[in-house]
């Protein structure tokens, strides 16, 4: 049985894609529900909103910066012991977090956390790659991605009331007990996996230097970046639509995660069907138009709840599809390259915290309101760079393929 320890090969039917979900969720709820609980932490602390925001902003920026070199530090070990150390991290971290009486002490707890949690998605996603046939690996990343969608319907929108309604510490409380029932379960049911043919250290990190592989993290960066100049202060964003009230905002974070869920499902299912490029575009197109027009979809309800809807739907749905491209170009290296994805994501939600920070600091009583269209600006950027990938691989294969025909020639002249 290549690859594994325990009999589970590729295109196996082993029901262990719902046990990665449920690491994603965790990973997921702590990831995103910092934005609907940073104006109790400001409040807490004593400190500015902008200031606070680099809560958000320490997490993904230590997670872009470590997730592509754990992936690649830890592309020979198994997988499960993988998720196991990155669990144990997340729980000791989140503890930490909710302990911590200074913002100073936060910031190190956060970054404690992130770089466990920088450990668990690239690893669940590429052995849920491995795992799956080819025909439908891109429906079991997005079984996998599911679990960050399921994170902003349910666990998103719970912590962020219960930091409104009771505390905020509470949340890191709960994240800490989720991380430690999720390595219950990995533990007890995700079988032993090893990646066939782990390559050296200096192998697995040359795709890095591929040109498509950098033209397709870079395009996530520019959308995630985008889409996080407003999502990072959205309990801001929306205080005209919810009226400061936590409930409400809760509320508009479970849209935005119900839709987040159909969008992942829709587009892994539409990646098997029309291939990757083509739903990234559509997906882009819609999330650029939602961030364009949020200045005048957030002061009421009604529009606040169009706007989150259609947000959650165009932000998720581009995930499965950037994950397929990326395994497409070298199976083998899977770890590392969706450790560089996972990392051009948390890089964008990193440097969205910190413009828009700098834009709410100096856009006086307007700032808020330059977020969205800022981040529209990022979006359409990578709705025109996403048809370069494709066509720099249209060439990468035209080149393959001419250099074997010349190999060919050359032995047939050799005969």
């Amino acid at each position: 049985m290549a690859g594994t320890d325990t009999g589970v090969t590729p295109g196996s039917r082993t029901p262990v894609l719902p046990v990665l979900a449920v690491g994603a969720f965790a990973i997921g709820t702590d990831t995103f529900v910092v934005a609907g609980v940073l104006p109790e932490v400001a409040s807490d602390l004593h400190a500015s909103l902008a200031d606070t925001g680099w809560v958000s902003t320490v997490f993904a920026l230590t997670y872009a910066v470590l997730a592509p070199v754990l992936g690649a530090l830890t592309g020979r070990l198994e997988r499960r012991a993988v998720l196991l150390i990155s669990l144990t991290g997340f729980v000791l971290g989140n503890a930490a977090s909710a302990l911590a009486p200074t913002l100073g002490l936060l910031l190190a707890a956060r970054i404690a956390t992130a770089a466990s949690a920088a450990l668990y998605i690239p690893a669940a996603s590429a052995t849920a790659g491995f795992l799956a046939a080819p025909e439908r690996r891109g429906r079991a990343l997005a079984v996998v991605l599911g679990g960050l969608s399921a994170a902003t319907v349910a666990g998103v929108p719970f912590g962020t009331w219960l930091a409104a309604d009771v505390d905020w510490r509470a949340t890191f409380w709960m994240l800490a007990g989720l991380g430690a029932a999720c390595a219950v379960a990995v533990a007890l049911c995700l079988p032993q996996v090893r990646l066939p043919g782990a390559p050296g250290l200096a192998a697995r990190l040359a795709p890095a230097r591929n040109l498509q592989v950098l033209l397709t993290v870079v395009t996530t960066l520019l959308f995630m970046t985008g889409g996080y100049l407003a999502l990072t202060y959205i309990g801001a964003v929306l205080a005209p639509a919810t009226g400061g009230d936590g409930t409400t905002l809760a509320l508009l974070l479970l849209v935005f995660g119900v839709t987040a869920t159909a969008g992942t499902v829709l587009g892994g299912r539409a990646t098997d069907r029309w291939g990757a490029t083509p739903v990234l575009t559509v997906a882009l197109v819609g999330l650029a138009v939602v961030l364009g027009t949020l200045p005048y979809s957030r002061d009421g309800q009604g529009g606040a709840v169009i706007a989150m809807a259609l947000w959650g739907l165009a932000a998720m749905a581009t995930q499965p599809p950037q994950q397929h491209r990326l395994f497409t170009i070298s199976p083998g290296s899977g770890p590392l390259l969706l450790s560089l994805n996972s990392s051009a994501t948390f890089a964008g939600i990193s440097l969205g915290g910190f413009l828009g920070g700098q834009l709410i600091a100096h856009g006086g009583a307007d700032g808020l309101d330059t977020l969205g269209p800022a981040g529209a600006g990022l979006v359409v950027l990578a709705v025109l760079l996403a048809p370069a990938v494709a066509r720099t691989a249209r060439g990468g294969a035209g080149a393959a393929g001419k250099g074997a025909a010349d190999a060919s020639r050359t032995t047939a002249d050799r005969t």
